[in-house]
């Protein structure tokens, strides 16, 4: 059975370790919610919980609000000593800290403030189960690996397991002292504290020999919080009058270094999301590195670099690979190295080529690195032939999917559960099925491509290109409109007809530009309608529909990644106060949910006076193209769009909301130039000031996105 509910876990995670607990900081042995300390999908402690005299400490304070370190400020419930005596209720400290980097380094440091001295038990229960994080979910596995006898030594135990990949994982558990007692499920220690002392206790836990030489948790902490600063010094520096939103937006930012993460040959990638989908995903990547281009261009940069050394090779429908083709996600999980799922890596997704494309152009908009796209041109041209070889299965102009593989993905846009694609009736769509966002990812991946194509020499491809987004442009617009709705069907089904339920699907449109400009007020009126807007923010199914449920992953829920797109096509369309409509959900939304901090989806509930969003019970956090959402909303308000090979930065209508009055960016990199900008709110008027524009860069203010 599935993990049903994580809403209340902690987690922290560092480069591809995760630690995920319970509130009170803990891993209990047994349980089912999926808690524990995982590497590479692997869970490698399984229980590791903590108990005072046998009994749990209250817990006054449980945080992991830096994202790679929790605290747990601890005390005693009332306990009667060895010789009788009763210690009260909160005279014992306990502080329980542990960080993420190399290893997992725990700190316990407990202070005695009765006048007379105590004696506790501390006990630490541990065991190590090796679970498969697709074991975790529920998958019932066909084939078992070996445990080894766990090794007990003076101060330690080992764990280790032989996976039925061939492949040994290890953990190690060391104390800083010698256990009173020590087994392979118990380490137990004695603890005697004069009056008014306190004493410290250290534990470090290495997986799979990763973790460097023994140094102080203070300067495991100090390391890491020096590498989170770094991060946010080289990113754009965007700072409001309003603190919360300003929280809002750092926390955004920290969350993407917080998923940042490394492949054993030094590649750097972000992962899609703790703790399911802790590794790197094409779609996810891909949008995560669009949104965050005006703030730190790097990411793009490693994610293209990423997709394209794994861009499919063969024709393999084991895992739905074709030659071209930019995986789906790439999994370093037991199962999945040994073959009995398909996922190292598995390419069965319709929308991660095109939208590879778009990044790589949106790339050269915004650093004009001409170096870059000569280097991609092989990936760039390989993804371009499978769309047109490979993509369109019924050969019918548009890209569309059926699976292929028996352990692949039914549905393979990023609705991607079984039920994500609907008729008008509630009855699920049959493949292939051509999706709305799809065709305008594609139309946008030909039309903003041709440009760094021309640049490199490549003007036969680049004619080619626009042609062709030409003639989708066209056929989209008649086949996909729904006449009697006004908007825009979500998909063809595979008998060609149009799936007509009303989803947050085609307003992916406005953000490729596919869709026309006279059909766009109707599009934004119609997902701004109380069946689709719920307060908090557009859901993924209209409410009206027979498979609406407000808690569906894909049929009612709000992914604030779809509004962020959303938002940025209402700003292209000229939709301002639209957009202020979404950003005020979503920076609301932030606000209501723990370290300000946007989950994976939540409820598609409507918004009450009383109550804030409903959370989803098992959502990532944090997720990256979550943590991108308020990025990208905030460079749409701003009106940010990069012309780096013409060095220049377009200032498009930037509007502010009511809780804005005033917004400073400074080292907002456009190619080789840098700016700094100040916005005032005054009324309904925002207005933009220069203040300074280095490498030659010209910034022009205009009423409306380019066509």
């Amino acid at each position: 059975m599935g993990i049903e509910d994580i809403r209340d876990a902690l987690v922290v995670r560092e480069r591809s370790y995760f630690l995920l607990t319970d509130p009170d900081g803990n891993v209990p042995p047994g349980n089912a919610r999926g808690y524990g300390i995982y590497h590479a999908d692997t869970r490698h402690l399984s229980s590791y919980q903590l108990t005072l005299n046998g009994v749990r400490p209250v817990v006054l304070l449980s945080t992991a609000e830096h994202g790679y370190a929790m605290e747990q400020v601890m005390t005693n419930p009332t306990l009667q000593s060895d010789a009788g005596r009763t210690i009260a209720r909160g005279t014992v400290e306990i502080r329980r800290t542990r960080v993420v980097a190399d290893l997992i380094e725990e700190t316990l440091r407990l202070v005695n403030f009765n006048p007379f001295p105590v004696t506790l038990s501390l006990l630490y229960e541990l065991g190590a189960d090796f679970a498969d994080i697709f074991d975790v979910r529920g998958y019932e596995r066909e084939r078992h690996g070996e445990h080894r006898p766990a090794v007990i030594e003076e101060r330690a135990v080992r764990y280790a397991y032989r996976g039925i990949d061939g492949r040994e994982r290890a953990t190690h558990v060391e104390f800083d002292r010698k256990p009173d007692y020590l087994d392979d499920a118990t380490a137990m220690f004695r603890v005697t504290l004069p009056p008014r002392q306190a004493t410290t206790l250290r534990i470090e836990i290495n997986l799979d020999g990763q973790g460097a030489k023994r140094r102080p948790a203070r300067g495991r902490l100090a390391t890491v919080g020096g590498d989170y600063r770094r991060w946010n010094e080289g990113c754009t520096r965007i700072t409001t009058d309003n603190e919360f939103f300003n929280r809002v937006l750092s926390r955004s930012l920290n969350d993407i270094r917080m998923l940042w993460s490394e492949t054993a040959e030094g590649e750097s990638y972000p992962a899609a999301g703790t703790p399911w989908f802790d590794a790197p995903f094409g779609r996810d990547s891909c949008i995560m590195a669009m949104q965050t281009l005006a703030y730190r261009p790097s990411i793009a940069r490693n994610v293209l670099r990423l997709m394209a050394k794994w861009q499919g090779r063969d024709v393999d429908h084991a895992r739905d690979e074709e030659p071209g083709k930019v995986f789906h996600e790439l999994r370093f999980d037991e199962l999945s190295r040994s073959g009995e799922l398909p996922y190292s890596p598995y390419y069965g997704s319709i929308d991660s080529t095109p939208l590879f494309l778009m990044l790589a152009a949106a790339y050269f908009e915004w650093t004009g690195d001409v170096r870059m796209v000569r280097t991609l041109l092989p990936a760039i041209t390989a993804a371009i032939d499978w769309i047109e070889r490979y993509g369109d299965v019924q050969d019918r102009g548009y890209l569309s999917y059926e699976k292929r593989s028996a352990k692949g993905l039914l549905n393979q846009g990023w609705k991607d559960s079984w039920d994500a694609i609907v008729h008008a009736d509630g009855t699920l769509a049959q493949a292939p099925i051509a999706l709305a966002e799809v065709q305008g990812y594609a139309y946008a991946a030909r039309t903003r491509l041709a440009p760094a194509l021309d640049r490199i020499g490549e003007a036969k491809l680049a004619d080619k290109l626009r042609r062709d987004a030409r003639r989708l442009h066209r056929r989209f617009n008649e086949d996909f409109w729904i006449d009697g709705q006004r908007f825009v069907a979500v998909a063809l089904d595979g008998a060609g007809a149009r799936a007509e339920a009303v989803t947050s699907n085609p307003l992916h449109c406005l953000w490729s530009g596919i869709l026309d400009a006279t059909r766009a007020a109707e599009v934004v009126g119609r997902a701004m309608a109380d069946d689709m807007f719920s307060g908090w923010g557009i859901r993924t199914l209209s409410e009206d529909n027979p498979r609406f449920n407000p808690l569906g992953y894909h049929v009612g829920t709000v992914w604030p990644h779809d509004n962020s797109i959303a938002a940025m096509g209402f700003k292209m369309y000229g939709f301002e106060n639209d957009l202020l409509d979404i950003a005020t959900a979503m920076f609301d939304a932030a606000t209501s949910f723990a370290y300000f901090r946007l989950p994976e989806l939540f409820g598609g509930e409507r918004r009450s006076p009383n109550s804030p969003p409903v959370p989803y019970p098992v959502a990532c956090r944090p997720q990256s193209w979550a943590a991108g959402t308020v990025p990208l909303i905030t460079q749409a308000m701003l009106g940010l769009k990069a012309e780096a090979p013409e060095r220049r930065l377009r200032i498009i209508n930037p509007t502010l909301p009511h809780w804005l009055n005033s917004v400073r960016v400074e080292g907002l990199r456009v190619g080789g130039g840098n700016v700094t900008l100040v916005y005032r709110r005054q009324g309904s008027d925002t207005r933009v000031e220069v203040q300074e524009a280095t490498g030659g860069l010209d910034v022009i203010v205009s009423k409306r996105w380019p066509a």
